[in-house]
């Protein structure tokens, strides 16, 4: 009997379904288990097992996992992070069980944004102007050298929580002190620092975008860009992508996002490259995240190049990945966009009868009595629609996604003003 299994972290979280898919083509027979609180979470069914615990924990991971080998006789083959807040427990896990998988100082290169932009800078690859701080003073003496606008971030977190913009001097006290509260809000649930910012110059962008890497060893290839759309400042929320890219020929970026990659010592799985280019087009990096992106970025890729990412993140961290080929040709046009109600209490959902063709799925995560808040990180989104049309290419200034989007909150959703 093979007393091996893929563990996934974070496969039990929203828009990161076809994690399950993937991983059963790339598993060879093998098991494949998730990890969640309880048993009240759905979509666990759909694993062929769990193990009680906290992901974002890794000691705690650790010794479940021992608990579950000391019960089953079963050790992990793999060890696979979905997301920011499971990579620590990865990584200890791999070193460990002696498995393919970053190691923990990878992990701290790319979870620590300023020591990821001291390795990203030595390397000679282009950053913002970035400091380290800790305090208002702190921050109110690098404004001061660094001139304004600015962003403000905590170092350790994700999904946009707590990015803030800096424009005028009036606002420092005002940003930071709502920066420190979003960070406290997670409850400690993250088990990130609270006390750790980061402050970057502004970049005035063109176009965000996300570049997916698949990394095995020293082979790292640039899979796929995504064009990003983000809400208003001076919050950098994400209300929808689409892909293929505008810049999905632009070379040098692509070879920005391995090169950095390389030098922050991601040798596993898929990597989470971001970028703002400038009108100049001038590429400076944002962050680095040694996992697959969120928001449904890998079913964008599986729509729109026929390969399911999520296969090919767990056939790496088995060692049996082979290089992708030459080029990938897109199929059609992918996107998602994020529903947003406006400000107040949803008394009622109204699901649509039908949807369009090129709808392809939508999600309201939304319950009847919920408080729909400002957009102010991925926490305060009410669902999202996905959409692909076959044959279609890039284009300028598209955002038919976002428009249809907000038709469907304006009809989803009847609210109580407060």
């Amino acid at each position: 009997m093979n007393n091996t299994y893929i563990l996934i972290l974070g496969g039990e979280f929203a828009l990161r379904e076809r994690v399950l898919a993937g991983a059963l083509r790339a598993s060879g027979g093998m098991r494949v288990l998730t990890m969640a609180k309880n048993r009240t979470t759905p979509t666990i069914k759909f694993f062929d097992g769990f193990i009680p615990g906290d992901v974002a924990d890794a000691e705690a991971v650790l010794s479940a996992v021992q608990a579950h080998q000391q019960e089953t006789g079963e050790i992990p083959a793999a060890v696979i992070p979905m997301n920011d807040f499971t990579v620590r427990a990865a990584s200890l896990l791999t070193e460990h069980y002696q498995l393919h998988g970053n190691d923990c100082q990878t992990i701290t290169n790319c979870r620590d944004k300023f020591v990821m932009k001291q390795i990203l800078q030595a390397a000679g690859l282009p950053v913002p102007r970035f400091a380290a701080f800790r305090t208002l003073n702190e921050l109110k003496n690098l404004i001061a050298e660094f001139g304004l606008p600015v962003v403000i971030k905590p170092r350790e977190l994700a999904g946009s929580l707590g990015v803030l913009k800096i424009t005028h001097e009036q606002e420092i006290e005002e940003v930071f002190a709502r920066c420190v509260t979003d960070v406290i809000s997670l409850n400690g649930e993250s088990f990130a620092p609270e006390d750790l910012f980061q402050v970057e110059e502004y970049i005035p962008a063109w176009q965000e975008v996300s570049v997916e890497v698949i990394n095995q060893g020293d082979y790292h290839r640039a899979m796929a860009v995504t064009d990003k759309y983000l809400g208003e400042e001076p919050n950098f929320v994400e209300v929808g992508h689409s892909m293929p890219s505008l810049h999905s020929d632009n070379q040098q970026l692509r070879d920005i996002a391995e090169r950095a990659c390389h030098a922050l010592g991601i040798r596993y799985g898929v990597a989470h490259f971001e970028a703002r280019i400038t009108p100049a087009g001038e590429i400076k990096i944002i962050e680095v995240g040694a996992r697959t992106g969120g928001d449904t970025i890998m079913d964008l890729v599986e729509r729109t190049y026929g390969i399911n990412p999520y296969e090919l993140h767990v056939l790496s961290h088995l060692n049996k990945l082979k290089p992708l080929p030459d080029t990938l040709e897109p199929r059609g046009l992918s996107a998602v966009a994020f529903i947003k109600a406006d400000v107040g209490v949803i008394e009622k959902i109204t699901l649509p009868a039908s949807l369009p063709a090129h709808v392809v799925n939508m999600q309201v995560t939304a319950k009847p009595l919920d408080l729909s808040k400002k957009l102010v990180s991925w926490k305060t989104r009410e669902g999202s629609v996905e959409y692909f049309w076959p044959q279609r290419a890039a284009e300028q200034g598209f955002d038919e996604h976002l428009t249809i989007a907000d038709q469907y909150a304006r009809s989803l959703f009847t609210l109580r003003q407060i």
